[in-house]
């Protein structure tokens, strides 16, 4: 069963109609073409029963001419208004009614002059030409349109995803570069001095100072220039994060009844009876025969509407559907204009007007129906899937900033102070050096080489971190945290994803206090789809100057974010949407 809200999205108003005549569509190439082609047929079957001697190959021929002069006059109509005045409904149904019009008056002139037809219906052309041009062409623009529509939308995202994919293995290439640079500073550099260095120490035939000097130089030379080159590769890249999430919905599939449109089905059959008939009846009863014929018809095609209900059938069946009963809708119209308005013994059988005409204009409407509900649902799938890339690009950027991060600072930070620290050790001692000495210098030596072998450790508690933060501050800025239970017991199963939040979160409370000395935050950590986790800080703090930019110290946010965000509002916003596709597989008890 369709819920209640969703029963009638895919129904067109009767606004949508009227709407569409202002937009360009009917003056667009591919509209024209699709209008040509779908209205050959019921115009073959209205000039079938206006010729001298009924024949489908002649009235193919009259059709195809009467067509190609609509195309003509729709385009001279698109040359003669300007593009301000096709942006109006109002002006468009004017030019398209005297479009009509004059191809009645064409078509009926062309066909009195080769005698084709015994009497050529020029009121009944006219009435048929101008109150049909424009419902026909609204329709046939308002699918053209959505189908158009949703094929650029299509492609437009194809190309985001294309993109997207390009940029997250650019992102693993910048990472395998930095690897294969960082293993050839090793191999070239940072191995072979660290081997000379160690043979020094451990010859001990340098004293004390020369041994110290050695290994300043080492940190200097060495580590030093590695953790400057190891901070300007891996994932560098300036592209700053637009809006990026925000995937859309599975669309509910359509009821059989929202397919079915019957005040069209009934205005087409009293547009095209109603032509056929003004050929065989005076004027009056040719009108009111063929408002009872569209009048049934909407009965009808109603009635299915509410026997079918909300069944949700394949388009292929409800199409079926359609077509039969309008193809068979004649039969009740013909009965009743049989008895009441027929002069006797008049016989008129609109077959091929009810057969034809009728099937097609009904299809036509549920094209706009299927257009709607296919596009939505084609886009919905596409997004998810760029979604997802932006996941993996995500997740791409995060790996490798960390990676490069934890190499970088452990290097830049601990593993200088400690050679340094060594070398300050080993100057300040007396006499020569000692075994333990040399030991515990060769062990600091090589630590370095064990940094860049190892990956950061496993045993990070982002939650404890955020609220250790949050106890520091107690007294001088109120702090309030709400922590999605989900996210805090299984944030440990991806250590990537535990180390971003942590750095994030911190970043948000530190740049609230320091730069926007707030006193109050509330700060709220919770998973916001499947595949993230969104992190919301809210402080009273200053608010941001017009045309503020981010710093450099918000940098690490595009690295470490799918997206993310600072906007003023009653209070100054931060928010930033982290990556947790591989936040469920695992937990670790939390204190």
């Amino acid at each position: 069963m369709v819920d209640k809200s969703d029963q009638y999205e895919y129904v067109p108003r009767p606004r949508d109609f009227v709407d569409i005549l202002g937009s360009g569509w009917p003056f667009r190439a591919v509209t024209i073409v699709s209008y040509a082609a779908v209205t050959l047929l019921p115009t073959t079957a209205s000039e079938v029963g206006r010729l001298s001697a009924q024949s489908l190959p002649v009235a193919f021929g009259v059709a195809g001419f009467s067509v190609s002069v609509v195309v003509s006059l729709i385009l001279l109509v698109r040359i003669v208004l300007p593009a301000k005045w096709r942006q109006s409904s109002t002006i468009v149904v004017g030019a398209l009614l005297v479009a009509g019009l004059l191809r009645g008056t064409i078509v009926s002139t062309v066909m009195e002059t080769t005698g084709l037809e015994a009497d050529s219906r020029l009121i009944s052309r006219i009435f048929l030409g101008a109150l049909s041009l424009p419902t026909v062409l609204a329709l046939i623009s308002l699918v053209v349109s959505r189908v158009v529509t949703a094929r650029e939308k299509s492609i437009s995202t194809r190309a985001e995803i294309s993109a997207t994919e390009m940029t997250r293995d650019r992102v693993l290439g910048e990472v395998n570069t930095s690897n294969e640079r960082l293993q050839e500073e090793v191999d070239e550099k940072l191995r072979p001095a660290i081997s000379v260095l160690v043979d020094d120490i451990h010859g001990g035939q340098s004293s004390r100072s020369t041994i110290a000097d050695k290994i300043d130089a080492f940190a200097n030379d060495i580590v030093r220039p590695l953790s400057h080159t190891l901070a300007k590769v891996g994932s560098a890249f300036p592209e700053k994060r637009g809006v990026a999430l925000g995937a859309l919905a599975l669309p509910a599939r359509p009821a059989s009844r929202d397919q079915i449109n019957a005040t069209f089905s009934g205005l087409g059959v009293f547009l095209g009876s109603g032509t056929v008939l003004l050929d065989v009846l005076p004027l009056a009863n040719g009108f009111v025969a063929a408002l009872i014929s569209g009048l049934s018809v909407y009965g009808i095609v109603r009635l299915l509407g509410v026997i079918l209900g909300s069944r949700q059938s394949s388009f292929a069946v409800t199409g079926v559907i359609i077509a039969v009963t309008h193809a068979v809708a004649w039969i009740p119209p013909h009965l009743i204009n049989q008895a009441l308005v027929y002069p006797a013994g008049r016989e008129f059988q609109p077959w091929l007007v009810s057969s034809i005409a009728m099937p097609v204009l009904g299809l036509l409407y549920q094209l706009i129906v299927l257009g709607a509900y296919s596009s939505r649902a084609e886009l919905a799938r596409l997004d998810g899937a760029r979604v997802d890339m932006l996941m993996q690009l995500s997740e791409a950027r995060r790996r490798a900033w960390l990676r490069q991060r934890h190499l970088t600072h452990t290097l830049h930070s601990t593993v200088q102070s400690r050679l340094h620290a060594e070398a300050r050790l080993v100057r300040s001692g007396a006499g020569k050096i000692s075994a333990s000495e040399r030991v515990q210098a060769i062990d600091v030596v090589t630590s370095a080489l064990d940094v860049v072998k190892t990956e950061p450790e496993d045993s990070v508690d982002a939650v404890r971190a955020i609220r250790q933060l949050v106890d520091f501050w107690a007294g001088m800025c109120t702090i309030t945290l709400d922590l999605d239970q989900e996210v805090g017991e299984f944030a440990p199963a991806d250590d990537n994803f535990s180390r971003a939040l942590q750095i994030v979160s911190l970043e948000m409370i530190s740049n609230a206090i320091r730069h926007g000395h707030a006193t109050e935050i509330a700060m709220t950590i919770a998973r916001s789809s499947p595949e993230s986790v969104t992190v919301v800080a809210t402080n009273n703090g200053t608010r941001l100057p017009a045309g503020y930019h981010a710093g450099l110290g918000l940098e690490l946010y595009d690295e470490l974010t799918v997206e993310w965000s600072l906007s003023n509002g009653k209070r100054v916003t931060a928010r930033a949407v982290l990556a947790a596709r591989e936040m469920k597989a695992k937990s670790r008890d939390l204190d």
